[in-house]
Formats: structure tokens, sequence, C-alpha cells
């Protein structure tokens, strides 16, 4: 009877990337972390994995998701570990990045997620999808390395008498579990094969100095089962590190009696998943383990409002559930497959949606067709761990293989990353029981090598068929390694890009990220998104508040216009004598940019009434025309007001792509217009050259 108890970690960001239903709205995390602390999970998977590219594609920071689960836990002054997933040399892009931006990318995962306490330091999980140690070298060494480092920093500090201030980490390894063929000790993915790579990861820390905290048996798709669990966890226990199972409830009655077989073999962790988000492709519910006398301890009545919490924002999308669409059928099918959870949903719609449509079939039929042609691919590969993203490109080339069944010989399709996987650029598949490295077959590498000669290189030496770009043909050398050739690439444009967009919208920018944090999410953006995406992530917030700000000034204004002076000098006079007091155009930007920029939209007409009455009140004092016509000092106020908004506006719009005019009737834009340009004018004249300063 085992003494210690179970630790159970709740999958928040596993949960949402396997049913398909996100959230990154901040109040919606602050309160789901909030109440995971009052449950007591011993951890929280929060970020990385695929919520970096949704994150990005639907306008959110994914380093101040992290931050703000982080703010959230400090404020209660209880502890609560984060814990993202990493993909190794991939980080959390899919390409193997060089050492500098693989430090960087972790050095802005730590300073978002993580304390100075080690027990509840920011756990990041590292997986390869080849289970290629030499893909996790670079980010195991450097995690090591600095956490080694913040310790030194903070025994001294402690010495001294001060506080620590060097955050933490818990460095933990993902083995990605593969169901192996047989039982057979030396075979690929047995226990001899997990033990002996856990090994070479634990070598790796150890020769930066230090180890790693745990390891985990990341198994994607439901494969672990119960009788190979039963040899695994022990054998991976013997090695001195706590051992936790990641494990989805695709199968639900397998991947239960699995985590309680795991529970029974001494597993110190598993995960589980909180409804509406629970079961399915996502992981098991927490209800199924609460109640054993091995589990750790957590509070009830806090599980309830959490429950409740999670009806109240997800409640209404479960008709969202991708995973809950599919038949009992086709998931197992999947299962049996391999596929992982979170991808069996979109590769069930390519199926049914290609290989159904072009070769009129069932989805049963195409199914049938689609397995033998994991099978057939498989075999010459060598049987590659399914995971991210090998198991998309695989699952993607079986579908075109069947297309390509139907096509002329002229049109047959292979994906690019499939060439690069065949060719090695994305690392080995390793038998570590044999210590041999399992290559494809001969006549694959061959029609890989054909298919990109065919792709004439251009100017730059690149292999582009459409909009895509193909590898140059030969498979890596064996005493060569992928890692080896992503040398530190040529970032010059990238980090020339960034600049530019903080030079010219600094506001923005910061508000959006760090230099740092825009940089890297640049370089690691999702694929085939270009360089708007950040312009866009950056300035569409901005837009969306100068156009608030902008109608409701308007709103303000009679008729929702400009108004009409007494005379076309009158207004020249008054908007010099506002500008004299504002210190022109760049004096406007300064005394109003906190109304743009800072506090909620629904305090911004008090304010602006505030500071109107700041600079027209010594006006109006010195004048007693201008007192006489306050009225109308307040209403060119207000369109000066209105129209440093709206050239601002339109600044942005240029690089979103939108119109600045929506909702803004022509008239009332040609006015604003007009005020801007007899503003910028008057620097001109006093020969102060153009306005410095912007809004954004």
């Amino acid at each position: 009877m085992r003494q210690d108890k179970v630790k159970l970690g709740w999958v928040l960001r596993d949960s949402m990337q396997s049913t398909g239903v996100w959230t990154f709205e901040t109040n919606a995390i602050t309160r789901l972390v909030e109440q995971a602390v009052d449950v007591g999970f011993s951890s929280l998977e929060i970020g990385g994995g695929q919520s970096y590219q949704i994150a990005m594609q639907r306008g959110y920071n994914p380093y101040k998701i992290i931050r703000t689960a982080r703010t959230a836990i400090d404020k209660t002054g209880k502890t609560l570990p984060l814990q993202i997933l990493l993909r190794g040399a991939n980080q959390l892009g899919f390409k193997h990045y060089p050492r500098s931006l693989q430090q960087k990318n972790i050095d802005l995962l730590v300073d978002a997620g993580s304390t100075c306490d080690k027990a509840d330091a920011l756990i990041i999980r590292n997986f390869d999808a080849l289970n290629d140690f030499e893909n996790l070298r670079v980010s195991i060494d450097y995690m090591v390395r600095k956490d080694v480092a913040a310790a030194k920093v903070n025994e001294m500090l402690v010495k001294k008498g001060q506080l620590p201030s060097a955050k933490r980490l818990h460095v933990q390894a993902a083995l990605s579990y593969v169901r192996p063929k047989n039982f057979d000790e030396l075979s690929c993915y047995s226990t001899n094969y997990y033990v002996a790579y856990a090994k070479k990861l634990m070598a790796i820390a150890e020769d930066a100095g230090g180890q790693l905290d745990s390891i985990t048996i990341k198994d994607m798709s439901g494969q672990l089962a119960p009788d190979a669990a039963k040899f695994l966890i022990p054998a991976l226990k013997a090695l001195g590190l706590p051992v936790f199972l990641h494990c989805h409830s695709t199968d639900e009655a397998k991947s239960s009696a699995t985590q309680m077989l795991a529970i029974e073999a001494g597993i110190d962790g598993i995960e589980v998943a909180v409804a509406p988000l629970a079961g399915g492709t996502s992981h098991n519910d927490i209800n199924y383990f609460i109640h054993g006398s091995t589990i750790q301890d957590i509070d009830t009545q806090a599980l309830v409002t959490l429950h409740s919490t999670m009806n109240e924002i997800y409640g209404s999308r479960v008709s969202e559930r991708k995973d809950l669409k599919i038949s009992l059928e086709a998931l197992k099918r999947m299962v049996r497959i391999g596929i992982p959870g979170g991808a069996i949903p979109f590769i069930l719609e390519d199926i049914s949606t290609q290989v159904c449509r072009m070769l009129n079939v069932t989805l049963e039929t195409a199914l049938d067709m689609f397995e033998q042609q994991i099978i057939s691919i498989q075999e010459q590969l060598g049987h590659v761990p399914l995971v991210t993203p090998t198991a998309d490109i695989v699952a993607k080339q079986a579908i075109n293989n069947l297309g390509n069944s139907a096509r002329p010989a002229a049109y047959k399709v292979i994906d690019p990353r499939f060439c690069s996987l065949v060719l090695g650029l994305y690392g080995n598949v390793n038998n570590y029981a044999t210590d041999e490295t399992i290559v494809p077959s001969q006549s694959l590498v061959n029609e890989i090598n054909e298919y990109c000669s065919s792709i004439e290189p251009d100017v730059a030496g690149k292999r582009i068929n459409g909009v895509t770009v193909y590898p140059n043909p030969g498979r890596i050398a064996k005493d060569k390694h992928p890692t080896a050739s992503a040398i530190e690439e040529d970032y010059d444009l990238f980090e020339d890009y960034v600049n530019e967009i903080h030079r010219l919208y600094p506001h923005s920018s910061n508000n959006y990220g760090s230099h740092d944090e825009c940089f890297v999410l640049h370089v690691m953006r999702p694929a085939g998104k270009t360089d708007r995406l950040l312009t866009t992530n950056i300035l569409r917030p901005t837009e969306d508040r100068l156009r608030f700000i902008l109608k409701g000034t308007l709103s303000l204004l009679p008729g929702n216009d400009i108004p009409e002076s007494r005379d076309y000098k009158a207004d020249e006079e008054t908007d010099s004598k506002l500008l004299n007091a504002l210190g022109d155009y760049d004096g406007i930007v300064s005394t109003i940019q906190d109304l743009v920029l800072s506090g909620t939209k629904e305090s911004i007409r008090s304010r602006l009434y505030d500071k109107m009455a700041k600079i027209i009140d010594p006006i109006c004092a010195e004048s007693e025309t201008a007192q006489k016509n306050r009225y109308f000092v307040e209403r060119r106020f207000l369109s000066l007001f209105a129209s440093a908004v709206f050239w601002d506006l339109q600044r942005v719009c240029r690089r979103t792509g939108n119109s600045s005019r929506d909702d803004i009737e022509e008239r009332t834009a040609f006015k604003l217009e007009r005020i801007i340009a007899f503003t910028l004018r008057k620097r001109a004249v006093e020969g102060r050259g153009k306005a410095q300063s912007f809004l954004s």
C-alpha cells in the first residue's frame, strides 16, 4: 500500500486544444486560475503547445496570458505551479530554431510564469515528436544551467539577509509514448527503449551541472495499455525521478483503467480535465479520481465553484466541441491508428472533404483506405511517434497519397514537411533499446529526392512550388543532425521589422508585449501568416479604442458633426489659441494621450471634460470674447481632439488594412482632415517640421 499521495494536475490548455473550445479573455483566465488555487491542484497547465499559435491568431500575446495567470496566483498568497508545453528544438513553432532563439523564448516563459520558489516554479514540460534526444539537448542544457544559476544567486542573497530574486524553473522531460508492435524487450518503444531514452535525457541535464526535476509519460491518444503501464512506470521510477502520466481519454475506459493501474504502480501524478471540457479526446474528468484514498486532498467545495465557473464560460459552447461530433466507431478507428486526440477531428474532416469526395467513397471505406496508407507510410518511415507535428505531417501525406491515386502523375502532391521528415530534417528515429538509428526505406528516400529535384531552385536557391518551400534533395548525413543546421540565422530583417513597429507605434507595441516578446512571436508565428499578423495584433486594440473614442467624441458635437463657426477666420483664431495653449499638434497628443491609451472606456467622457476644463478655463479667463463664446471654444476643442484621434486612426488603419471611415459621414471626415491639415501646417509655418508624437 503506497503511503504518498498521487498529485492531480489540471491541463486546462490541453483540454481547450483537444476540444477546440478556447478562451484567452483576461477575466476568464483570472477567475479560473484563482479557483484552481482554491481547489488545490498540484499544477495548472496554462500555455504552450498549440495555444501559442491559436492565441496569436486571435490577437492575444501568449506570454501575457501566462503572466496574467501568474499574477492571479500571486495575489492569492498561495502556491500553484504553472505548466507549459515545449517542443524541444521546435520550441513553440514548427521548425528547428537556433540556440539563441530557444534561449530567448525560455527566458520569456520563465519571466512570465515563474517565481523564486522552486516549489512554485514554472514547470516546462519538454518533448520531441520523434523522441530524438538531440532535439532536446539545447533546451534541457540551457534550462538546467539557468535553474542552477538562479539557485546560486538566491542562496547568496539569502546569506546576505536579502530576499531571493532569481526565478527558478522545473525542468520536466516528456517521453512521447507509442504502443510497441510486440513485447520484445529490444523492440522500438519497449520498456527498455523508454528507460534508455530517459537516461540519455538525464545525462544531458547532468552534463549541464544539474538534473531533471521529473519525467512524464506523454500518451497523446490513449495508447498506453494497463498491462504495459504495469512494467513501464516502475522501470522509470527506478531511475530516481518523479514520474507523471499525461493520458488522453480518447478511449475513456482504457485510459481510466490505465490511470488506476498507474496509481497502483507508483505514479507520482496524473492529469485531469474539468467538465464541460472533460472526456472525449480531452482527459478524464477529475471526478473519476477525487475519492480515491491514494489521491491528494482537494477542496471539494471549491471544485463545485470551479465547475460552475467552467459551465458559465464554456457551457454554452459545448456544441462547438469537435470531438463530440465524431462517431464512436470513427473515434475507435483513429485511436487504433494512433492519431492524437486533439488532431482527430481535423484529420477526419480532411478525410471526409477530400478522400470521400475525390474518390466518391463512404467515410467507412475512406477510413479503411486511410488506415492502410498510415500503415504503409509508417513501415517506410520506421514508425515515427504520432504527435505534433509528425501526426499532422503523416496524416496529411496519407490523404495526399489517396488523392494522388486519382490524379495524373504530373499533379502528384507531396507535403513539403513530409519531404523534410523523410530527409531527416526533423531529426532521427532511434531505437534506444538497441542503440540503432532507424532510417526510412531507400525507395521512399528516392521518391522524395526525385520530387524535390523536379522543383527548380529560384535565384536565391529556394525550391518553391506555388508559395511552399521544399527542401533540397538528399538525406542528411548520418554523422550530422538538423540541430546543427539550425545555425544562427540572419534574423536582422525580423529584428528590423519589430524595431520599426515599436518606433512607429511605441505605446501600442508596449501595450501588446515587450520588444523581445514581439520578436519571438514574429519568428514563431503560425505557418502561412505574414508580417501583418503581428502588426494587426499590436494595433487592433488601439484601432478599436480609437474608433470608440472618435464615435464618443463626435456624439458630444451637434449632429455628430464638426460645428460651423461664425466665419472661417474665427475657426482659425480659436484653433490657434487652443493650439498655443496645447503647444501645437504634438501638444494635443501629449495632452490627451492618457485618455486614449489608459483607463476604462466608460470613464473617457468624464476625463475628457476634466481635461477640456483645464485647457479652456485659462483661455476664457484671459479673453472676454473667449468667455462669451465658451460653448463654441469647447466645441472647437472637441473638434481638435476628434481630429487628432481620426488622424491616428487613419495611420493605424493603413497598417491593419481596414478603413478609417467606417461609421463616419463623409462630410465629417472631410472636416476632420481639414483641421488636421491646419494643425500640421502651423508646425511647418513655424519651422518645426513634421509632427513627432502619435497617440498609438
